[in-house]
């Protein structure tokens, strides 16, 4: 008998079926491959922090947590999470830490120091989700240079089968020479689906050990371990040069192409319109590139051409060993601008760029009339959801902003609230995930440089806990003078409501830590904690925090509608009306121009606002923002 869940995340929606332990094929996303392939390869231990594209993997892992016996948790960082995990790692339980692309910047500080001291017995394999044009990030970091950086081995699978089957291989790679192994995603292998043969599931039975291995530390000669860690590597390279799941040609035709990753899928579609014959060499093994392969390459074929996400990673590593070797091979990609370096790569990329070297038939060609569709779609910006406290927040901010004639600045954090930017440019900045409060206690000091402007800082729970604690207790020890506004929902909503350390549910043996115990602690001038739904009080409230001198802190209590929503029935509050005969019309339009929840529309007939009843959360947020009391409960 078989249990199928169905995880809802970011409007994807993948199937997990729970086996009986039988061998079997089944659909998988890669994020949930790399979960399966976790259990099979053996990890008793998996970390990690929420942020797409990574987030199913643990999200599935949890699904198996009873059945496996192991340990799963979501961590307050991806720092602490790889530190957890190496700790387990360094007691004999193997390991795994996920995170995406810019939580392996907040991890890197411990990762260069841990690839010298060693991971132990038990292995830990890293998995880092990149996201190519950025679609759910802020960037589209490619990380792989972190592999380089710090000397590890890197594995880039192409397909959720190799996604399932990679892990147990870099588990025993990272027992066997104790080092961490990173292996690298993109978001279009973590999610899309394709059938993934399966072994069998059974819970582990792990035995900690009792004391730690000798020598976790680097000194007096990190440059000693530095070269150990040289040789393994070099160990490793040669166990790269025969792995299997790396695609090497049978016949070495004149063009060969070099793919990473899910490029291999897209260069595979691509040779369907390719008259001539390449050959395609295929690379899991990105770091360190297997060496007797790229001198085969050089000696096969006359010209070699790379596609990879989304750097010239695998390329420049190519070069460098081809600088060593005697050849007439012409090398093309990225460093030659003939793959773009930026943006994601697909099927229409990998033919315009080769459409010098190659003939091609007939491109594949959209189904007739697409075109004229495209016409017709609507422009919708990015918005909060109906009914979302963030919404209140920037909407009074720009009130305050208005009452301050525009001397205002205000600082932003990576979260739900980030689309603050696209709400009347209210939000100014939005880095890295603590650095909304941490540029503010920058700006806070310059008063003596002639600022007049106010500063204001705005973040989440869930980022309060990961990286403002360090910058808030910066901006108290110098005295900045700005006002943070703590955006408390009690979930990490963004990435689909895992828990966090000041979430309302929580796990046994887990201790809820509380906001206001960690922000009085430090003694600001003035900290305030009230209910994020009425506008006009919580406009009032800013307004007159702002004005104050010091350091101000505000903890605005609201809730996620979503999450509301999935445990309230419509019918539990009461249906909010516009009275259109007190609507001013086309005379106000400050609710639907303004204020702008998606769930009030303007009728064109009667030129009034409405409420969209099936959109409508019935918070009652919006029944303050109308200055002629139009808007009310029924």
């Amino acid at each position: 008998m078989e249990t199928v869940f169905y995880c809802f995340i970011f409007g994807m929606v993948s199937s997990v079926t729970m086996d009986s332990g039988l061998k079997s094929e089944q659909l998988m996303s890669g994020n949930i491959a790399f979960a399966r392939g976790s259990i099979s390869a053996g990890i008793g231990f998996c970390t990690g922090y929420p942020g797409t594209p990574s987030t199913e993997i643990i999200e599935t892992l949890m699904l198996y947590q009873s059945k496996t016996n192991n340990i799963i948790e979501w961590a307050v960082n991806e720092k602490v999470a790889l530190e957890a995990a190496a700790g387990a790692s360094w007691m004999g339980i193997p390991s795994v830490c996920v995170m995406k692309s810019l939580g392996l910047n907040v991890a890197s500080d411990f990762l260069l120091n841990l690839n010298l001291s060693g991971t132990g017995t038990g292995g830990l394999v890293i998995i880092v989700c990149d996201d190519p044009k950025g679609h759910s990030s802020s960037n589209e970091q490619d990380s792989r240079f972190y592999a380089k950086a710090a000397n590890i081995p890197l594995l880039e699978p192409s397909t959720p089968q190799e996604a399932y089957d990679v892990m147990d291989f870099a588990l025993k790679l990272s027992q066997d020479f104790q080092i961490p192994v990173l292996i690298r995603s993109t978001t279009r292998l973590s999610h899309s689906s394709a059938l993934v043969k399966t072994e069998n599931i059974s819970s582990g039975k792990w035995i900690a050990h009792q004391n730690l291995p000798k020598g976790l530390y680097n000194v007096p000669h990190p440059d000693l371990r530095h070269l150990d860690l040289l040789g393994r590597i070099e160990k490793i390279r040669e166990q790269f040069n025969s792995f299997t799941l790396n695609t090497i040609p049978i016949d070495w035709n004149d063009i060969v192409i070099i793919s990473t990753g899910v490029c291999q899928k897209y260069v595979e579609e691509a040779q369907l319109y390719i008259e001539e014959a390449v050959s395609l060499l295929g690379l899991v093994t990105t770091f360190p590139l297997p060496d007797k392969l790229v001198r085969q390459a050089l000696e096969e074929a006359k010209t070699i051409i790379f596609f990879e996400e989304t750097d010239s990673f695998v390329e420049d590593e190519f070069r460098a060993i081809a600088s060593t070797q005697d050849h007439t091979c012409r090398i093309e990609g990225k460093r030659t601008n003939l793959v773009p370096a930026h943006g994601e790569m697909n099927v229409d990329v990998v033919l315009e760029s080769l459409r010098e070297f190659v003939t091609l038939m007939k491109q594949p060609t959209m189904p007739e009339g697409i075109h004229d569709a495209e016409k017709h779609l609507i422009s919708r910006p990015l918005t909060f959801c109906a009914g979302c406290t963030h919404r209140n927040v920037f909407y009074a901010l720009s009130r305050v902003r208005k009452r301050l004639k525009g001397n205002l600045i205000v600082t932003g954090d990576i979260g739900c609230y980030s689309l603050g930017v696209f709400y009347n440019d209210v939000l100014e900045s939005m880095q890295a995930m603590g650095s909304g409060i941490g540029t503010a206690s920058g700006i806070g000091q310059l008063s003596k440089f002639g600022l007049e402007s106010k500063v204001v800082s705005v973040a989440g729970d869930s980022t309060f806990f990961h990286a403002c604690i360090p910058a808030l207790i910066d901006a108290r020890h110098h005295n900045a003078d700005l006002t943070f506004l703590i955006l408390n929902n009690a979930t990490t909503a963004m990435t689909g409501f895992q828990s966090h350390p000041g979430s309302m549910k929580i796990g046994e043996m887990k201790h809820m830590v509380r906001i206001p115990d960690i922000v009085q602690s430090i003694k600001p001038d003035v900290f305030t904690r009230i209910d994020s739904t009425d506008v006009s009080q919580l406009t009032d409230l800013i307004y007159s925090t702002i004005k104050e001198s010091g350091l101000k802190v505000l903890l605005l209590d609201g809730v996620c509608r979503l999450e509301e929503k999935r445990r309230q029935k419509q019918g539990d509050a009461s249906r909010i009306i516009v009275k259109s005969e007190l609507c001013r019309g086309t005379d106000c339009k400050i609710c639907v121009r303004d204020y702008g929840c998606t769930a009030i529309t303007w009728n064109k007939q009667t030129e009034k606002a409405e409420i969209l009843q099936y959109q409508c959360v019935r918070c009652g947020s919006c029944i303050s923002v109308c200055p002629h009391g139009a808007i009310e409960e029924e």
